[in-house]
């Protein structure tokens, strides 16, 4: 019975690929098969319809978290930016009350007596505190200090956070690596389950570069740190157990769950090269929500956002994951704000007990061949780095931010197209949200946190400064059911750049005539004609032309004119306003239309 159980397609046909693309060649009708059913990630890997055994053929990883993860599950760490010292302890304590195991805390420049102020109270030995990459080594001897005098230097598992080329990123200007090394020499025998060095592939990413390119990067900057922790009288093995790796987790849950797996693949492959013992790819990896897909307007998607990066993130292996607090990107970060962002991990851990299992994507066909594919992209971009000198030289002749920055602009042409919509922002925004403009929360020195939503955001930004909410007439043409599918997609449209859109509710006009009589009513001086591409041949280049000699400064038309375009381009249409156009611009032309 068992047996019979098990075969559930044991009486059909084995499936053969060759069958399935026929079956799709007669659904596309001739459609490009690549153009319809194949996406490209933003590290130019195509992400194909189907995956079989085949294509996960030799892509094992091979490379399970610590076993302690498995046992107890990760790490919820909390962060914390530290201002007031007062207040930062009363938050701190108060996430580690309630379910958070460790913090983050942000302190930079901070003096070393604010930072033992915020961590008065803090049992070291049972949570660890790890200071967000930074290059100051009297703020490293603070925390050290601090947990030598308590008696926890043994026991705790904290992170001294120093990270002296990542201060290139964070200001302008690189640290002093042999000091950090010699401070890490110094105090590695004392904190054996410490981790004194960060590497934080995070910035990058908040930046503008590619999952491969983080990794990529990450294994430079490890393996610099490695040789100047060698240097400074480690071993190999002494140094690796010394350093902890900072990644990204974004909301795209498999490139986050193939990049952490791809990363646990490589740096196990650079640690056998360099002679480490094995035991030492086991590897820490803190996984963080990155600032750059936190959207200031509808910041409650951000929560939605945050869930699905914190399962990407506990999938692919994350020691640790911090998720930053949904109204991060206005600097308002309250307690609910902390509860909801330390619950979305809660849930997961003690609900779905996904931590029990030592590789939850192990065996997707899909998962095995991007984590593979990725490997080997990162890996090509750290012996890049590599072969021109180092990541320490790549940072300091610019090379690495020029890569950045090709990168950033690669996906903002994305994003300006909506092809990668930003939910709350870019699609779907909600005009009566009650948020009105704003600003951004202080992202700091060096080079520039680029929020996905930001470009969109700075448009909405100005439309809700006007006295009154700008906007355009739509002009309607014939029954409401001929244009209320162009009508609706207007309005969202220009909801981006906070324009409302009037005149879509209703039938449209039934005459030229009356749809200029109907726009003269409005007193807008945009019109936006909207209905069924029937209609448009035989009404929309009539009805352009009347909007036009009713003074319409800007009239644009919904939809692709096709063969068209010509005809209605001499009757008066402006734009065309369709799924493909660069978003972005046509707002900007569209606020100077409006005065805004």
């Amino acid at each position: 019975m068992a047996d019979d159980l098990m075969g559930l397609a044991g009486e059909f046909e084995p499936a053969e690929r060759a069958a399935w693309e026929a079956a799709v060649a007669k659904v596309l009708r001739g459609k490009s098969f690549d153009q319809v059913l194949v996406s490209t990630t933003a590290d130019g890997l195509d992400i194909q319809p189907l995956y079989t055994s085949d294509d996960a053929a030799g892509s094992g990883v091979g490379v399970v978290p610590d076993p302690e993860r498995i046992e107890h599950g990760w790490d919820v760490r909390q962060q914390h930016v530290l201002t007031d010292p007062a207040v930062t302890n009363r938050a701190i304590i108060t996430d580690l009350e309630r379910g958070a195991t460790s913090v983050e805390v942000v302190a930079e420049g901070a003096e070393a007596n604010d930072l033992l102020g915020a961590l008065a109270g803090v049992l070291l030995d049972m949570a660890a505190v790890a200071l967000a990459p930074h290059g100051d080594l009297d703020l490293a001897r603070s925390l050290a200090g601090l947990i030598v005098e308590r008696g926890d230097s043994e026991a705790t598992c904290s992170w001294l956070g120093l990270d002296p080329l990542g201060a290139s990123v964070r200001a302008g200007t690189l640290g002093d690596s042999a000091a950090s090394a010699a401070l890490a020499a110094d105090l590695a025998p004392r904190f054996p389950n410490s981790r004194i060095l960060t590497v934080d592939g995070v910035r990058y990413a908040e930046s503008g570069a590619t999952p491969a390119q983080e990794l990529g990067w990450a294994l430079a900057t490890g393996v610099e740190y490695l040789r100047v922790l060698e240097a400074a009288g480690l071993t190999v093995t002494q140094a690796a157990s010394t350093i902890g790796f900072r990644l990204s987790a974004s909301a795209d849950q498999f490139a986050t769950i193939a990049s952490l797996r791809a990363f646990r693949l490589a740096w196990a492959r650079v640690l056998e090269a360099s002679g480490a013992e094995a035991s030492d790819s086991l590897v820490g990896i803190q996984a963080v929500t990155p600032r750059s897909m936190i959207s200031r307007r509808d910041p409650w998607v951000n929560m939605l956002r945050s869930t699905s990066a914190t399962l990407a993130a506990v999938v692919g292996g994350a020691d640790a994951v911090t998720v930053l607090p949904h109204s991060s990107a206005v600097g308002d970060v309250d307690d609910l704000a902390r509860r909801a962002a330390r619950n979305v991990q809660l849930l997961l851990l003690e609900e779905s007990q996904i931590a029990r299992l030592a590789d939850p994507a192990g065996g997707s066909w899909f998962v095995e061949s991007l984590t593979h594919r990725l490997a080997a992209a990162g890996w090509s971009e750290f012996q890049r780095v590599e072969s021109a000198g180092g990541m320490a030289t790549g940072l300091a002749d610019g090379s690495i931010r020029a890569a950045i920055d090709e990168s950033w602009s690669e996906r903002l042409a994305l994003l300006a197209t909506r092809a990668e919509p930003v939910t709350g922002v870019s699609e779907f925004p909600d005009l009566d949200d009650g948020l009105g403009a704003g600003t951004d929360a202080d992202s700091g020195t060096g080079w520039p946190v680029r929020r996905l939503a930001a470009p969109f955001e700075s448009l909405r930004d100005a439309a809700d400064r006007a006295d009154d909410r700008p906007s355009v007439f739509l002009a309607g043409l014939g029954a409401l059911a001929d244009h209320t599918a162009r009508s609706t997609w207007v309005t969202n449209l220009v909801s981006v750049g906070g324009v409302a859109a009037v005149g879509g509710d209703t039938d449209g006009a039934r005459s030229p005539l009356e749809a200029e009589a109907r726009f003269v009513e409005s007193g807008h001086a945009v019109a936006v004609i909207c209905s069924s591409d029937a209609v448009y041949a035989e009404r929309a280049a009539a009805t352009a032309t009347a909007l036009k000699e009713a003074g319409a400064a800007l009239v644009a038309l919904a939809g692709h004119p096709g063969d068209l375009r010509d005809e209605l381009t001499a009757a008066g249409v402006d734009e065309f306003w369709h799924v493909g156009i660069d978003v972005l611009d046509m707002l900007e032309r569209l606020h100077t239309t409006l005065g805004i």
